[in-house]
């Protein structure tokens, strides 16, 4: 039986849980607005990431706005490189689906198979990018390499990530208005933790920088 300071602490808790999450988005939204949105959209993803971080290893109680804002001028180069390189490499797959619409034949099943696997792949690797800027200190190509062979061999989870994003967008769709307070955080608390998951076995058995030497 729950006994009412039992149910006190539950709903104080779950309170405070809310209002840190869209504490958490407010700092996105505004570091995004600080770096003339182009420049602050990756680091202050990467820096959500970052927080939802810290609370998985040391809980809810953590600051917020320390450490987003230690992420965001740690991370700033790095994770803006990364996520322009992203972006651009999006736009090149997006460009051959064009292009495929517009062929036919043996010519269009070829660029059809071509972009099912490169988009596969980089789906498997995005999903494990940000959280492994945050989680790893290695250089801009680690960080991509690190993403790539866990895309690779924990597809499973970014396949999980993909489910529950694509939840988050149905639900976005029905109730818009909730893009300002809660996308962001949702967003990063569907992808870092099955990323975290995943990092953690891996400590267990290596390192990140030994993983991806040649």
């Amino acid at each position: 039986m729950i006994t009412g300071n039992r149910l006190v602490n539950w709903i104080y808790r779950g309170l405070e849980v809310f209002v840190k999450i869209a504490a958490l988005n407010v700092m996105w939204m505004v570091f995004t607005v600080l770096g003339a949105g182009v420049l602050g959209f990756f680091p202050a993803s990467a820096a959500l990431l970052s927080v939802i971080r810290k609370w998985m290893m040391e809980g809810i109680d953590t600051s917020v706005p320390r450490t987003f804002f230690a992420s965001y001028k740690k991370e700033f180069v790095k994770a803006n490189v990364l996520g322009y390189a992203a972006l651009l490499y999006g736009f090149v797959l997006f460009t051959n689906y064009q292009f495929m619409l517009s062929a036919d034949g043996i010519v269009q099943l070829l660029i059809v198979i071509g972009l099912i696997i490169l988009g596969t792949l980089f789906f498997l690797t995005v999903t494990f990018l940000f959280p492994a800027i945050v989680h790893f200190d290695l250089p801009v190509l680690k960080v991509v390499k690190v993403a790539f062979l866990f895309g690779m061999t924990h597809f499973y989870l970014a396949i999980l990530a993909g489910i529950g994003l694509t939840v988050t967008y149905h639900i976005v769709l029905f109730f818009p208005g909730i893009f300002m307070w809660f996308v962001p955080s949702l967003t990063g608390i569907i992808l870092m933790p099955a990323a975290y998951k995943a990092f953690q076995k891996f400590s267990r058995e290596t390192t990140a920088d030994e993983a991806v030497k040649v």
